[in-house]
């Protein structure tokens, strides 16, 4: 054996010693395997996440804004107010709002609880939503059977379904005509909107689950006046930004000088989403990393035992010439490749998982060229981080001591 080797010896020379103990290299690498893939698998769902959040909000369009009861920022994205289904807005406010120049509309929305029935078939999860006529104007959505309601039905008992509700309730069967009850009031259906082509990853809660009230008569039937939300439509032109300090002052105006409200933009809404997203996803991935932390001990382990396994080599390769760096190498360069092939390993299993949850589920994990060097750098730093102690250890052996070693 030479005592003097060069750089591009050691990885040759680690990945034989690697193969010599296939199957021990390859449990010593399955913790790296499972914290890569666990941690890069996560990264590529809240990545999907965010996509989807994307669109969903943009489909709304970006001359939007929107008033909820409470206050709420990026540094407190969660509002209780909201979260107990309590809300100061109130249809002052929607005039109010409606008055201030440069705005195009501005139309309420009511939440209302409980899902629909028809005979015997319920929609449970689906979102009841009591609004104004003016709301196909904001998101338009061709109609499958009959129309949306119009301003002279919004004191009438009538109801529009999205596709999604229709399905669970009529199956087949034509709805327009129908009744559905809603919170035991029962609702005549005058329309049925187009399938919603976008698989969402919010199932029922997406666009293709919502059952559409006209708003006063809703109130009516529910006994309640709240407004849950407040959606503001810019005049074409006109920046939503440049109106926020207006519609917060006649919001001020109308709470009395009380400030018990806020005003977003479809950015502001993005910013806490990612906010509560990105705070998700150090949570997850920190948990996930736990296995790469265990992954690297063993390394450590397996190496210190090929150490003292090896010490007459060492020996051997002392007496030969080599010196204390050229043993540091290489015992960490079999501890790097070791972790950088769990990596690879991890980065491969991964892949794989994220193209089955793309064509098996509504899920739509995105993995990302960042994501994909996170990973290569992780696997190379725990490698270097418990692969040092080792080298250390067979770098300091004394020559004599080790060829005496049996």
């Amino acid at each position: 054996m030479r005592g003097q080797i060069t750089c591009c010896d050691y990885l040759p020379m680690a990945w034989r010693s690697l193969m010599e103990h296939r199957l021990r290299s390859l449990l010593t690498m399955l913790g790296v395997l499972v914290g890569v893939a666990s941690v890069l698998l996560l990264i590529s769902m809240v990545q999907g996440i965010k996509a989807e959040v994307t669109q969903q909000i943009e489909q709304f369009g970006v001359n939007l804004l929107f008033v909820v009861p409470g206050r709420i920022n990026a540094s407190q994205p969660f509002n209780p107010m909201s979260i107990l289904g309590l809300s100061t807005l109130t249809p002052e406010d929607v005039q109010a709002v409606q008055s201030v120049p440069g705005v195009k509309r501005a139309v309420p929305i009511m939440f209302i609880a409980g899902g629909a029935r028809n005979g015997d078939r319920w929609a449970a999860t689906a979102i009841v939503l009591a609004t104004e006529a003016t709301w196909q104007d904001i998101r338009k959505t061709p109609s499958a059977e009959g129309r949306f309601f119009t301003p002279a039905e919004e004191t009438e008992r009538v109801c529009v379904l999205a596709h999604g509700v229709k399905q669970e309730l009529f199956g087949q069967e034509p709805a327009v005509g129908k009744q559905v009850v809603i919170n035991r009031v029962p609702f005549r259906v005058i329309g049925v909107l187009q399938q919603d082509e976008s698989s969402s990853i919010f199932g029922n809660a997406g666009w293709d689950y919502l059952i559409y009230l006209p708003l006063r008569a809703a109130q009516q039937a529910m006994r309640s006046d709240q407004i849950h939300r407040i959606v503001v439509q810019a005049v074409p032109g006109v920046e939503p930004e440049g109106l926020i300090g207006q519609i917060r002052e006649v919001m001020r105006q109308s709470h009395l000088g009380n400030e018990d409200f806020s005003v977003l933009t479809s950015k502001d809404l993005l910013k806490l989403v990612y906010t509560v997203l990105s705070l998700l996803q150090i949570a997850l991935a920190g948990i996930s990393s736990i296995s790469l932390i265990v992954g690297g001990v063993g390394i450590m382990n397996i190496m210190l035992v090929s150490v003292t396994e090896r010490t007459r080599e060492i020996g051997i390769r002392k007496a030969s010439g080599a010196k204390q760096r050229d043993i540091f190498w290489q015992f960490l360069i079999e501890a790097v490749t070791l972790s950088l092939t769990g990596g690879v390993l991890g980065i491969v299993v991964a892949t794989v998982a994220i193209e089955v949850f793309r064509r098996t589920t509504v899920l739509k994990p995105q993995i990302t060229p960042g994501a994909i060097a996170l990973a290569f750098g992780v696997s190379v730093l725990v490698g270097v981080v418990f692969g040092v102690a080792p080298a250390i250890r067979a770098a300091r052996k004394e020559p004599a001591d080790a060829l005496r070693y049996e």
